[in-house]
């Protein structure tokens, strides 16, 4: 992750054409000006400031385009300065928290894997109008959208844009040893047993950490097991559960090295891209950090989708990225405005991630996906939708459609 940092997007500074030559930032397909001049803002959101707290990309050319491109379009469309803030997403709770008590801060804030509408939600402002024209106008939204910003019938966060953890796995090592692709959470452990012992074990946090979280939650609900229903019914003592432990240690005592308890959610990134690891289960930034430094190990490494389970069930627990406008917000229908164009531009900010943010949008969810949908080893990632949870919520309704099925 990077540094926390900031720039100031100022409307009467470089132009997009001389940006876009100075820094060689391509936006293919529909250029963004014909996107501005799709919609046209009101006018008393003009001479303001809005401001946005988000998180430092995986992808630095994200915030690149971000920061210089598209927000500095929207900002000269509109004749708005905009501010935005950058900082290592496990600290936006904390500044969430201190903009809560100060009732005073950024006028849009991004929440990233932690998100946060339950506890804010009746400081947030309803945006149900946005919401429902996305919905609208790009074909509703993937059914697990809603439940990450909705309490009480309102909507209180836009859902932006989410980030999957599939497997990684090296091809070659497992070609070379007769192992199966880790279709299943068995085989994956077989895989880790057997090349442990020949130096390529695999890796997944057991740390203070959102990946930690993200990935056994994925194991735990592939086995069965639930956290909770709604309301006060606790539901994480049961068998399930019990089961999925049991193949948790196993999988550690048999191919895992302890050094998986100090990871950060960059460690599997760079245990991949090192040529040790035989499998990890991580989003696609680890995909791009290998491909970026270790080409040999990269064209060797191929996608798998999410294991299955004993039974069969496959859920993948995403990193959701939503974001929120504060009541105490001094900007409010600007930061709507913005919204509203953020997310009729998703696909662009997929391909300048590199497929990394994957759009909650059904209309900008059909195939062939940017970047994803091109490359062979990257194509899986578009069947990945329907099972994607966040949560205890979605995980009923995913579990609830395997049993019908």
């Amino acid at each position: 992750m990077s540094d926390g940092r900031s720039l100031e997007i100022n409307p009467n500074s470089v132009s997009r054409r001389g940006f876009l030559k100075a820094t060689g930032v391509g936006v293919a397909g529909g250029t963004i000006a014909a996107m501005l001049d799709a919609r046209q803002a009101p006018a008393q959101i003009k001479g303001t400031t809005l401001r946005i707290l988000q998180w430092s990309h995986f992808i630095p050319a994200y915030d690149t385009w971000f920061d210089n491109v598209f927000t500095k379009e929207w900002g000269e469309k509109n004749g708005v300065k905009v501010r935005v803030d950058h900082i290592p997403h496990l600290e936006l709770p904390a500044r969430m928290a201190a903009e809560f008590a100060a009732g005073a801060g950024h006028d849009l804030i991004m929440n990233a894997s932690s998100i946060l509408t339950r506890l804010y939600y009746k400081s947030l402002v309803d945006l149900n109008d946005v919401y429902d024209a996305a919905g609208k106008k790009h074909g509703g939204w993937i059914p697990s959208a809603g439940p990450l910003v909705q309490v009480e019938g309102r909507t209180y966060g836009i859902p932006m844009f989410y980030i999957l953890l599939p497997m990684l796995w090296r091809k070659d090592l497992f070609d070379a040893n007769n192992l199966k692709a880790p279709d299943t959470w068995e085989l994956a452990r077989v895989a880790a047993r057997t090349m442990k012992a020949k130096g390529h074990p695999t890796g997944i946090q057991f740390s203070q950490c959102a990946d930690a979280n993200l990935n056994w939650r994925s194991l735990l609900f592939s086995f069965g097991g639930k956290e909770a229903e709604e309301g006060d019914n606790i539901l994480i003592d049961s068998k399930e559960t019990r089961e999925a432990l049991k193949f948790a240690k196993a999988l550690f005592d048999e191919g895992m090295t302890p050094e998986v308890f100090s990871w950060d959610d960059a460690s599997d990134n760079r245990y991949l891209a090192s040529g040790v690891a035989c499998w990890i289960h991580d989003a696609i930034s680890a995909y791009r950090t290998t491909e970026d430094t270790n080409p040999d190990v990269f064209k060797n490494t191929h996608i798998g989708m999410e294991p299955a389970g004993p039974d069969g069930k496959r859920v993948s627990v995403s990193s959701a990225n939503v974001y929120m406008v504060w009541k105490s917000s001094k900007n409010q229908q600007a930061a709507k405005e913005f919204l509203t164009h953020f997310l009729d531009d998703a696909l662009e900010g997929m391909k300048q991630s590199r497929g990394y943010n994957m759009p909650y949008l059904l209309g900008q969810a059909k195939k062939p996906m940017p970047v994803i949908g091109a490359d062979p080893k990257m194509q899986i990632l578009q069947d990945f939708p329907k099972i994607v949870a966040w949560g205890t919520g979605e995980y009923r309704r995913i579990f609830a459609k395997h049993k019908r099925a």
